[in-house]
């Protein structure tokens, strides 16, 4: 019975490929849909009379910014952007598969040429959808819209889940009916996933299309989000999506390395949380469940978020954990919903006074207003052990965000006075580092590329945070007079380590990370390099680290270099005294 409906369809092209004037398989969906992530139908009526085909189509991709076609009658329009009438089933796409990684996507966002489709002198507005649509001149056409939509909900959901997945979709088959604030957050959704997922495959990468025209880029749409976000009201028309929009716009520049503009976009994230009354947990009891659920993962999300990247830029904290957590049992997704909690509760263990010592040039020899040692403890000590069944994208960003918080807390506590005993504190172990790294590579080597990927620049600098401490480790034992108070430390391990950091770094989201020449140099000296070394030196003579031993270890956990079939250089974790078996799992180096 099911087989029957493809082959009334194949009498003609779809609808898509016929608009778009190329060969159909004329399957259901057709390859061409299915490569391009697009809703395949066969709807339209073919008429004998009139033109053949319109002069313009919002799904045209060679058109990423097109001018919306005018709006049908009032009759149709009773709903706002949220809740056509007209959708069915078959308009929303209950599966719309993602590629199973990213990157053999980023030739297909590549070309897409950014080309200005300028608005006729009679152009009609999107008021008939909503009370804030403005005229506008361009928009992002569905194909770019549902190609990134869909990368996000497959690599960047699970660590922002902010969204209804629906709604996303059907919105972006549609970009011309929706308000002009729907229309800036879904632009800035697709920027901030173009950028953090590095989608233009680096700065080697082409940047001109095979006709000569130039391709849109993660900044042209970075560029085209902000456009939009100026033709918005903010102030009035304040709301959850307009304060996600902020929020990506905040992972657009960060991710780009520009902080003076992540930072803006952040407090004004955060600053909308007040204005919503988002902090309060009264706000949630006029809510329905579903809406209380989503407000309270926005919240949390921003919490997170803002601890995060205060910690590594020195910046103070507004929020506070003064509303209950997401539920996990009655979510829709309790195994997504129970591995976000456990990235909440690491952040709750950092004190809001740390932020405020640091965020005020906390320097050495200021006090740390609540000891690192204790700090430490209970982020060694949280209960996250059991994460079987979450999502391995969460587990990474869960595991490795630990251990980077305990080597930030290592760290302040060596510039402190509390990096002594003198007031009774125990100090952080002085091999902590050590230890650290390598629960970290042991991470990264159980895992996918893309899951250590997805978590874009925050990923880069945790990596060169832990390797800086492994500097710093070194350096402390071997200034003068330091060996009689300090205990030696293997060197071995160090080196080992910060080979496998450094190589993470040199081809992370299919890259060079803009950290990794500031790493290496400052690891030239422990990994015994006198000579001037780049990138393109570093990797094509890898070689194991002076005195590594790929053949057995005397402690157990310890990060080792060994040669699997294709002579390609891996590093794994093994018990003590066992042997990495040739072609065993491990992280690629070479």
């Amino acid at each position: 019975m099911n087989t029957a409906q493809p082959r009334k369809a194949s009498k003609q092209a779809c609808d898509n490929c016929r608009r778009r004037k190329i060969k159909c398989s004329r399957d259901l969906p057709c390859d061409k849909c299915s490569h391009l992530l697009l809703n395949c139908s066969y709807s339209d009526v073919l008429r004998r009379k009139g033109p053949k085909f319109r002069t313009l189509y919002p799904l045209a991709p060679s058109h990423p910014l097109s001018q919306p076609p005018p709006a049908p009658a009032p009759e149709d329009t009773s709903t706002a952007h949220d809740g056509y009438n007209e959708y069915t089933q078959q308009d929303t796409p209950a599966s719309l598969s993602a590629p199973s990684s990213f990157f053999q996507y980023q030739h297909q966002f590549q070309y897409q040429p950014l080309q200005i489709v300028p608005s006729p002198p009679d152009s009609s507005t999107d008021s008939d959808y909503s009370s804030n649509a403005r005229p506008h001149a361009r928009r992002l056409t569905s194909p770019i819209l549902l190609a990134h939509v869909n990368v996000f909900l497959k690599y960047l959901f699970p660590i922002m889940p902010v969204v209804r997945r629906e709604e996303l979709q059907r919105d972006s088959h549609h970009p011309e009916r929706v308000s002009a604030q729907r229309y800036a957050f879904l632009a800035a959704l697709c920027a901030a996933t173009h950028i953090q997922l590095n989608l233009d495959g680096g700065p080697a990468s082409d940047t001109t299309a095979v006709d000569g025209r130039g391709l849109m880029s993660g900044e042209e749409l970075l560029a085209e989000a902000v456009r939009a976000r100026k033709e918005c009201d903010v102030v009035e028309d304040m709301n959850v999506e307009s304060l996600l929009t902020s929020l990506f716009l905040f992972a657009s520049y960060g991710n780009l390395n520009k902080q003076k503009q992540a930072w803006f976009y952040l407090c004004q994230a955060t600053s909308m949380v007040f204005t919503l009354g988002l902090h309060r947990e009264s706000t949630y009891t006029s809510l329905g469940i579903e809406d209380a659920e989503e407000k309270r993962r926005v919240f949390w999300l921003l919490f997170v978020t803002e601890r995060g990247y205060a910690l590594q830029q020195s910046r103070p904290v507004m929020l506070r954990n003064s509303i209950q957590k997401p539920q996990v049992l009655g979510s829709d997704d309790p195994i997504l919903a129970y591995g976000f909690i456990n990235l909440i509760s690491l952040f709750e263990k950092l004190t809001v006074s740390l932020y405020d010592w640091l965020s005020a040039g906390g320097s050495y020899g200021d006090q740390l207003p609540t000891p690192a040692s204790s700090i430490q403890s209970s982020l060694c000590n949280a209960p996250i052990a059991s994460l079987q069944g979450v999502l391995e994208i969460q587990q990474v960003d869960i595991l490795i965000t630990q251990q980077w918080l305990q080597a930030m807390m290592w760290k302040l506590s060596r510039h402190g006075p509390d990096s002594g005993e003198t007031d009774g504190r125990a100090m952080l172990p002085f091999h902590l580092p050590i230890v650290i790294g390598k629960a970290v590579m042991s991470v990264i080597g159980a895992a996918s590329q893309g899951a250590v990927d997805a978590h874009g620049i925050g990923m880069e600098q945790k990596l060169f945070d832990l390797g800086a401490a492994l500097t710093n480790l070194t350096t402390a034992t071997t200034t003068p007079g330091s060996q009689a108070s300090k205990p030696p430390i293997p060197n071995t391990d160090v080196r080992e380590l910060l080979w496998g950091i450094l190589t993470t770094l040199s081809r992370i989201r299919g890259s060079e990370s803009y950290l990794f020449p500031r790493l290496l140099e400052q690891s030239k000296s422990v990994l015994g390099m006198d000579c001037s070394i780049t990138l393109g030196n570093f990797l094509p003579d890898l070689a194991p680290p002076p005195a590594a031993n790929a053949a057995t270890i005397e402690s157990a956990g310890t990060p080792v270099w060994a040669i699997n079939k294709r002579d390609s250089w891996v590093v794994g974790v093994r018990d003590r005294g066992e042997e990495l078996e040739d072609g065993e799992a491990g992280m690629i180096i070479s």
